[in-house]
């Protein structure tokens, strides 16, 4: 699983551009939330937005600034952990955690104080875009493809809590075929249901989660904004 690039390309290419389209045309301050190399961040720069982009991964830091460079774009990069970053001084307009990012937030008390978080350095008009991960992902689990499993070449693993909408992928020598608990080692995500993600919302006094429109191809997105008065 290629952590940079999360989806398939077609429907990166839909989020990407559901994302400029929400931003609109006037320059506005952004925050990308898990920026990984830029995926969102440069076409947001690329487009006159004012961007900074956080990642607790280093290479991830390193290949951004990169890539900017390659671009001719000014970006902020901070290598950290959100938790520790947020909020930041100046208010964003948008703030966007894609790419499966919010997905990484297994705990849902994590994923409650991140939108606190993102709450509380939002400008009065801003607003919060994350993946549409019941639309794009529930029906996939649905129909069956999301079911604990090992692939036939014994290099993929998916393992799923017994009680919960949490999950794990065990990839290459972390395989454990005979072992299908949560462990440790493993890295958590969660399938966020659009009730779990409602709730986290308005605990975090935000609008609930809608959908500006539906991507038949994937790359959908939610936005929450701060309630007008």
């Amino acid at each position: 699983m290629n952590e940079w690039m999360p989806m398939e390309e077609e429907s990166s290419k839909v989020q990407i551009k559901e994302v400029l389209h929400l931003l609109g045309d006037a320059p506005r301050r952004v925050l990308d939330i898990g920026c990984g190399n830029g995926r969102l961040l440069v076409p947001a720069a690329l487009a006159g937005h004012e961007v900074t982009g956080i990642d607790i991964d280093p290479e991830a830091i390193s290949a951004c600034a990169a890539i900017c460079a390659d671009a001719d774009v000014n970006a902020t990069l901070i290598d950290g952990d959100v938790f520790d970053e947020l909020p930041l001084c100046e208010p964003f307009d948008a703030i966007i955690c894609c790419g499966n990012t919010f997905m990484l937030f297994a705990d849902v008390h994590e994923g409650v104080r991140l939108l606190q978080g993102c709450r509380k350095s939002l400008s009065e008009e801003g607003m919060i875009i994350i993946d549409d991960i019941p639309r794009d992902l529930w029906p996939e689990l649905v129909e069956g493809r999301w079911c604990n499993g090992v692939n036939d070449e014994e290099t993929l693993q998916l393992v799923w809590s017994t009680n919960d909408s949490v999950f794990a992928i065990r990839e290459g020598d972390d395989v454990q075929p005979n072992n299908w608990e949560l462990g440790k080692d493993d890295r958590f995500m969660r399938l966020w249901t659009m009730g779990e993600l409602e709730l986290a919302a308005r605990l975090s006094e935000l609008s609930p989660p809608e959908s500006p429109r539906v991507m038949p191809v994937g790359g959908g997105v939610l936005v929450m904004r701060v309630p007008k008065v």
